[in-house]
């Protein structure tokens, strides 16, 4: 299926879940990596420190580590943030920043939403900057030699990691800020050798980058 100038794979409609190979260009998969391998500290989840009242928790359930970078944070890191934005028609302005994520063998994400549920009180503060996320794109950075399938267990799908590749998918049901169940996924466990990706989320409204 053609969208624009991609050649698109869809792989479920409600939600759209749709992959698009060779997204991004070798030169561009290296760059991310190289900016940002030593910035990489331990992923954490959503959710409030209480203990020490900052956002982000250390979670067993994703193992990872990563970074924030912004989107402007040169030009490469600025055209890649604008196709993107250009691919699933949301302004730039709604985009967080670019959270990459290193998995190393038997590291993984377990299934979760990238929502944030209004009712619960610690994903309150979360909504205040741009409100509910509504976009996915996720980007492989590298040939992963075994493992770090990204899985959606409600679809019974899952996406080999394949260095160039875009997954974009609804978080929400359309035109909603209800969060979509089957937009449930998770990052398998790497069995040999490694995992690049990048995250970039979009909110519902405009919101100011922290980072």
């Amino acid at each position: 299926m053609k969208l624009g100038n991609y050649d698109m794979e869809m792989f479920h409609h409600d939600p759209r879940v749709y992959t698009i190979k060779g997204f991004l260009s070798d030169l561009e998969c290296i760059h991310f990596r190289k900016i940002t391998k030593q910035k990489l500290k331990r992923s954490k989840v959503s959710g409030v420190d209480k203990e020490n009242n900052k956002k982000g928790l250390i979670d067993e359930r994703r193992t990872s580590s990563h970074c924030w970078i912004k989107l402007s944070y040169d030009q490469i890191t600025t055209d890649v943030a604008v196709r993107i934005s250009e691919l699933v028609n949301i302004p730039l302005s709604h985009a967080e920043s670019f959270q990459v994520v290193h998995y190393s063998v038997t590291q993984e994400y377990q299934p979760h939403v990238d929502t944030f549920d209004p009712e619960v009180k610690e994903y309150k503060p979360y909504l205040k900057n741009g409100g509910q996320r509504i976009s996915t794109a996720l980007c492989y950075l590298n040939n992963v030699e075994e493992g770090g399938e990204t899985s959606f267990p409600n679809l019974s799908k899952t996406v080999k990691p394949e260095k160039g590749k875009i997954i974009v998918f609804d978080d929400c049901y359309k035109d909603t800020d209800k969060p979509h169940p089957d937009s449930l996924h998770g990052g398998l466990p790497v069995v040999k050798g490694e995992k690049w990706v990048f995250n970039l989320w979009f909110r519902r409204n405009p919101r100011i980058n922290e980072i």
